[in-house]
């Protein structure tokens, strides 16, 4: 404990999360990655700091890089990632695979000739198929992956007043990740995950056991909510990068409002003061601006019916009845 900053001593660690910019960009920044969660994990455990008998070590990634490796580098990460796991002594390292649009949309950059969904998704079966299972085939319980998506709707309503939409469903109004817009590709991973994998491993015992997964039946989602990195993609979105030479989607595109007037509904309210303040965005009006240019919705009923149907196949990301089941 010695070695240790003072203002740790004493209190507990629940959990770790290693997110972008991508921290599986090159393959030497994935083995480091990996490294940094392992020993993360025996230093919080080491020095009885862990909150859970077993920390997780959450590693979020897009997975594009996975899909361009050769034979011999997924070999190497496999390698490095059983010496590691060897290593470690309590805790659990979680590879979240960030899906960013489940049906490739229009995410693109005019110059992109690829479609981001169908690298991601076969970047993802790289590390599930690849290096994962193998360890899974020989004892390893302590390495598991899951699918995400990112970025949608409050599915639990806690934080909807703002929502996402696809933009390939202009002018109908879908929320984004509504599964009336998966691809064929993307529906077919979510299946395999829920109805093939979760139950026939035993490294998904603690996900199945979540409540709000449904026995293992729903992915997690990530939330639009208050903080200050989604506030600035958005504002991104917004033309902000403008600056930096990227093409980005209008906010219009990809936003609604349920009112043009300030919540009401206490929650709804909360989350609109915490959008607006002062804390998150100093006392520039850039941020109100950009809450400006978000049209209000044509049906904002309609849009929160949708909303309630992704229940059946999301569960919100929230931290705390999250990570804890991984």
């Amino acid at each position: 404990m010695s070695k240790l900053p003072q203002f740790v001593k004493g209190d507990k660690i629940v959990w770790v999360r290693i997110q972008g910019g991508e921290p599986c960009l090159t393959l030497n920044r994935i083995l480091n990655t990996i490294q940094f969660a392992v020993e993360s994990l025996n230093i919080i455990h080491t020095n009885s700091l862990n909150y859970y008998k077993d920390t997780r070590a959450v590693i979020q990634t897009n997975a594009i890089r996975f899909s361009n490796l050769n034979t011999s580098q997924i070999d190497k990460i496999r390698l490095y990632l059983e010496n590691s796991l060897d290593r470690l002594e309590a805790g659990r390292v979680v590879f979240e695979v960030s899906f960013k649009s489940p049906n490739g949309g229009r995410y693109l950059k005019p110059q992109v000739k690829y479609n981001i969904l169908d690298r991601q998704i076969e970047g993802y079966n790289v590390l599930l198929r690849k290096i994962i299972m193998p360890l899974w085939d020989r004892g390893y319980d302590n390495i598991v992956i899951y699918p995400v998506a990112g970025l949608g709707p409050s599915v639990d309503r806690d934080n909807l007043f703002i929502i996402p939409i696809d933009p390939q469903s202009l002018p109908d109004e879908i929320p984004l990740f509504h599964p009336n817009t998966w691809s064929l590709q993307f529906r077919d991973l979510v299946n395999e995950f829920t109805k093939d994998i979760v139950p026939n491993y035993s490294v998904y015992e603690s996900f199945r056991k979540n409540p709000r997964t449904n026995e293992g039946r729903k992915i997690a989602i990530e939330e639009l909510e208050p903080a200050a990195f989604q506030a600035s993609w958005i504002s991104g979105y917004a033309g902000g990068y403008d600056k930096f030479n990227v093409n980005v989607i209008p906010v219009n595109n990809i936003l609604r409002k349920l009112t043009g007037d300030v919540p009401t509904n206490p929650q709804w309210r909360r989350w609109y003061n915490s959008w607006t303040s002062n804390v998150l965005f100093g006392r520039s009006t850039a941020w109100r601006n950009v809450l400006d240019q978000i049209p209000v919705s044509q049906n904002p009923n309609n849009l929160l019916l949708m909303v309630q149907q992704m229940r059946n196949y999301f569960y919100p990301s929230h931290p705390i009845g999250h990570y804890p089941y991984l």
